[in-house]
């Protein structure tokens, strides 16, 4: 029974270790905009209900980003909305687009706001939902979330292990 409890324990302990890297690397890729972004794809959790019925609340969205030559008009783009103190994400569609210079292209959303194609995220049809996985790392990525499931759990154990090492030398004298 005991070689059982070890097995499962070491196998709760890893889970719990990968969870604590990932969400470790999730924080650390942040840009800016609080958006994370591994390799070619932006991390976002919707926190507003701005994105919905299309995007629930709390869902994480994979985007991968695009070129701008590759945004079609009538496409509906992500894009970082800037223009208040708020920085948010929104999602609407292309309806016209400048090239500036090689590297910089204005975009016309449909509510005529002009938007720089530094400001693009991606387009609706380069992005994957997940719903669940979006809930459980709105709550680790929280200040009091990555206290209690992370920081608070990683600090017990290194003070077990302080009060074993001081066992371990006070039954050797």
């Amino acid at each position: 029974m005991n070689k059982v409890l070890k097995i499962v324990l070491g196998i709760i302990v890893s889970l719990y270790l990968i969870l604590v890297v990932f969400t470790t690397a999730f924080l650390l890729n942040r840009n800016d905009y609080g958006v994370s972004k591994f390799l070619n794809k932006y991390l976002v959790i919707v926190d507003d209900d701005s994105l919905e019925p299309k995007y629930q609340k709390h869902s994480l969205l994979a985007i991968e980003a695009v070129d701008n030559d590759e945004i079609k008009i009538d496409e509906k783009v992500f894009f970082y909305d800037t223009y208040g103190t708020d920085h948010k994400i929104k999602l609407q569609e292309v309806t016209k687009k400048e090239k500036i210079n090689e590297n910089e292209t204005t975009f016309t959303m449909k509510d005529n706001s002009l938007i720089s194609s530094q400001y693009i995220i991606g387009t609706e049809d380069s992005t994957s939902e997940l719903a669940a996985f979006g809930q459980f790392l709105y709550v680790v990525q929280s200040k009091w979330g990555f206290l209690f499931i992370v920081v608070f759990p990683l600090f017990l154990a290194f003070i077990y292990e302080v009060y074993a090492i001081y066992k371990e030398f006070k039954s050797k004298k």
